[in-house]
């Protein structure tokens, strides 16, 4: 075990991160920690992702920083001690947070890989828990319903049949662009036997092998180098979430959060706030934006898929909630539940 690695068991086995752990097993429970400064924090969270330490059960952690900066360090720290399979983020989706002229490829796609993570089947269980981290501007944006997601993935199995013409019919109602080489997320190339497809909610594409109309085998590889870097059994591919789905087809990130899961805030208020500036600078922006705009813009902005304020507090109630900083008498009003608070 690594030094990193006794240092979170000294944590977990800490009587009061062992209480804490316990308390935040118990239905909608509140708590408000205090003291904690740098990497505290993340020991803090890494050593009660896993719930109670004695009873060994596996929980799921959203931190809410209060900027893009703040999430990125807190990231950092997070993967340096579970590893990265064990930390997502979930950023917004444009260059900069809350300035919606530019969107970003590579975000998209982290805001699509960690739906598809949490709303897939729960993998992250088997590996003992899963920290999500993110802000407020990410928060912002809605996401795809789970069970809408559900019926548009597209799962894809070694052994199992594919009809190649039904399948590029799909990807091309999808969203997904047929190219001659993949090398970034909506594009699939088929060569023969060889389909290769970068799905919108994966980091490396797939590359599926065929004998006839089976699939003998998938492969993650990259696309750079197009070696191969892992074998799989079975691939989950779902479309573009940003424009492919109506605004009657999305909700807040938190109504696709396992119930179970635990919500760190450092400013509950703060939040609010800041989520009722993104409303209103959204609601300048849209005004504003004409045909000549990128059509993904355009998209994204007819149906107006974003988070009115007032919501969050509703969402919120339904699960465990975690203060770094004292919440003022008006907040633990807002955020009250029939549990009472701890």
């Amino acid at each position: 075990m690594s030094n990193i690695g006794h240092l979170l068991e000294r944590y977990r086995q800490h009587p009061a991160v062992v209480q804490l752990a316990r308390a935040l097993q118990q239905p909608n429970a509140r708590v408000q920690l205090s003291g904690l400064t740098g990497a505290q924090v993340a020991f803090a969270l890494s050593a009660t992702v896993n719930g109670d330490p004695m009873a060994g059960a596996p929980a799921i952690a959203l931190y809410i920083a209060e900027s893009k900066e703040e999430a990125a360090y807190l990231l950092n720290d997070l993967q340096g001690i579970l590893g990265e399979a064990a930390v997502f983020f979930f950023p917004d989706s444009f260059k900069r947070p809350a300035f919606f002229d530019d969107l970003h490829p590579t975000q998209i796609l982290q805001r699509s890989e960690v739906v598809n993570k949490m709303s897939g089947p729960s993998q992250w269980r088997a590996r003992g828990g899963l920290i999500v981290v993110t802000y407020p501007e990410a928060l912002f944006e809605k996401v795809v319903a789970p069970e809408v997601l559900a019926q548009s993935r597209i799962e894809v199995a070694t052994g199992e049949k594919l009809d190649v013409d039904f399948a590029i019919q799909v990807l091309v109602e999808y969203g997904f662009d047929r190219t001659d080489f993949v090398y970034e997320p909506g594009q699939f190339s088929i060569r023969g036997g060889i389909v290769d497809l970068f799905s919108f909610g994966n980091e490396l594409p797939y590359r599926i092998e065929l004998l006839d109309d089976e699939v003998e085998s998938i492969r993650l590889f990259d696309p750079l180098t197009q070696l191969s870097k892992q074998t799989i059994a079975r691939v989950s591919i779902v479309p573009n979430l940003n424009t492919r789905f109506r605004q009657d087809q999305k909700v807040s990130l938190f109504r696709v959060l396992p119930a179970e899961t635990v919500l760190w805030i450092r400013d509950f208020q703060f939040l609010l706030d800041r989520l009722q500036g993104c409303f209103e600078k959204a609601e300048q922006y849209a005004k504003k934006i004409s045909a000549l705009d990128v059509a993904e813009l355009r998209d994204i902005f007819r149906d107006r898929a974003f988070v009115y304020p007032g919501d969050v507090v509703q969402d919120v109630r339904e699960h465990a909630l975690v203060f770094l900083e004292k919440p003022g008498a008006e907040v633990l009003d807002m955020v009250k539940s029939g549990h009472g608070d701890d």
